[in-house]
């Protein structure tokens, strides 16, 4: 058994790692860039209520289209990339490729002017920087079974997680105070051509580097399962492809877990993705009040995900994954149920208490079914089951919209696909794999297709 000791410092970078990557996804996807993009710059030169209207309706969809075209991407990409790094050992130069991808690409972003004509730039380069991103994540989940025991992993897990979502904290409250607030912020940056949005990807794309360095520089080695074998991606596929007639025959719960997963975890991914929009559409929230709102949720979130990290290690993933979506599904009811904005602000935050437990335990959960070297493999497939059912959650919550003409009624989506992914996720037979872990730390066996 490794001791702690030597346990201890490949931790730090792994959970600085999602420290550093977690502002991109709260600045520029939800929070701050995003909206410069679909209603600033899509806006831009439209005259009249109702042009202003449409225009951001058309800058919306064209920012969801080009993201609907990254995610098929990463559906083709990470299973292949995912076998690539375990068969070659190549998983630590693609989570640097990856990594220093994403940098790059959000370091791009300020070419996006205040300008209608740069529309199409701004999706183009998010929908790039969340592919690079979500292929780096692949990465990066196969290093924490090498990093941590049994008897720690969702200590080791949560503690990443929690980290990540108080790098967001400390992000969002920089890019308030330097650029947001009072107006240009405190780095006096003006407005003029947007600057005040376009130099916030620089900001964004250099904490992405500090954060990240550490593990590019220090990942443990990945040694290959096939040395000396030739590759090509179609040979990758062809590998993929007999891995998952295999596991139908010898991991069927490992399938069942990854199908399940999906479902719940695109409804935990409406959670934030939505945040903002019904906060402006449904609570009148400003610019500022949302942001403050995204600080609040992450501070929740982090503490939330910290403390599940530990409940996971004295009673495993699957009670406290169980747990948490019935407390997002009862708690979504209430949202849904009373208008009053205090409603949305006590109601919400305890919905991201619960939020990144299920995450940090579904990564947990995954390493303990898959068999020794095949973790990063695995998780391509969690990342491509998790695209090929990631229209779920939002299209749930359009749908409900639509038909309601509300949009406070989106909510009712995503308690839909909550509940659907928690209704999957009761009959698996997950065995060892889903309580903690024997005090004496050997590994927790994956259930057979028998168990």
């Amino acid at each position: 058994m490794i001791s702690p000791r030597r346990l201890r410092p490949p931790v730090v970078p792994f959970a600085l790692w999602d420290g550093g990557m977690s502002a991109f996804s709260s600045v520029i996807l939800t929070f701050v860039f995003a909206t410069y993009v679909a209603s600033g710059v899509a806006s831009e030169g439209a005259v009249g209520e109702e042009a202003i209207t449409a225009a951001q309706a058309h800058g919306s969809q064209v920012l969801t289209t080009w993201q609907a075209i990254g995610a098929v991407a990463v559906a083709l990409l990470a299973p292949l990339l995912g076998n690539l790094a375990d068969s070659g050992g190549a998983r630590n130069a693609l989570l640097r490729i990856t990594t220093l991808a994403t940098v790059a690409t959000v370091a791009l972003m300020p070419l996006v002017r205040l300008d209608s004509d740069y529309l199409t730039l701004g999706a183009v380069l998010i929908a790039l920087a969340v592919v690079f991103s979500e292929l780096a994540g692949v990465f990066v989940n196969s290093v924490l079974p090498e990093i941590s025991t049994p008897e720690n992993r969702g200590r080791v897990s949560g503690t990443a997680w929690a980290v990540g979502y108080w790098g967001s904290i400390v992000c969002l409250g920089l890019v308030l105070v330097l650029f947001v607030m009072p107006g240009t912020g405190m780095l006096g940056v003006t407005g003029e051509d947007g600057w005040n949005y376009r130099a916030i990807p620089l900001f964004v794309a250099l904490w992405i580097l500090l954060g990240t360095l550490p593990l590019m520089l220090r990942a443990p080695r990945h040694p290959a399962t096939a040395p000396g074998e030739r590759w090509n991606p179609w040979q990758g596929y062809a590998s993929i492809i007999r891995r998952v007639l295999r596991a139908v025959k010898e991991e069927p719960v490992m399938l069942q877990y990854l199908v399940a997963s999906a479902i719940y975890r695109d409804g935990l991914g409406a959670v934030f993705s939505i945040a903002g929009v019904l906060a402006a559409n449904a609570y009148g929230f400003g610019a500022v009040e949302i942001i403050v709102f995204g600080i609040a949720a992450n501070l929740v979130a982090g503490v939330g995900v910290f403390l599940g990290g530990r409940v996971d290690d004295r009673v495993g993933p699957r009670p406290v994954i169980i747990a948490g979506c019935a407390g997002i599904i009862v708690l979504g009811l209430v949202v849904l149920a009373f208008e009053p904005t205090i409603v949305f602000w006590v109601a919400g935050l305890a919905i991201c208490l619960f939020v990144g437990p299920v995450q940090s335990a579904s990564r947990n959960l995954l390493t303990r079914l898959s068999l020794p070297g095949r973790e990063t493999e695995n998780f391509g497939l969690y990342a491509t089951t998790g695209r090929a059912l990631g229209f779920l959650g939002t299209a749930a919550f359009a749908a409900t919209v639509a038909l309601s003409g509300e949009t406070r009624t989106g909510i009712l989506g995503i308690v839909i696909v909550m509940a659907l992914g928690l209704a999957a996720f009761l009959p698996i037979r997950l065995g060892a794999a889903g309580r903690a872990a024997s005090a004496a730390g050997s590994r927790a066996e994956a259930p057979s297709a028998g168990a």
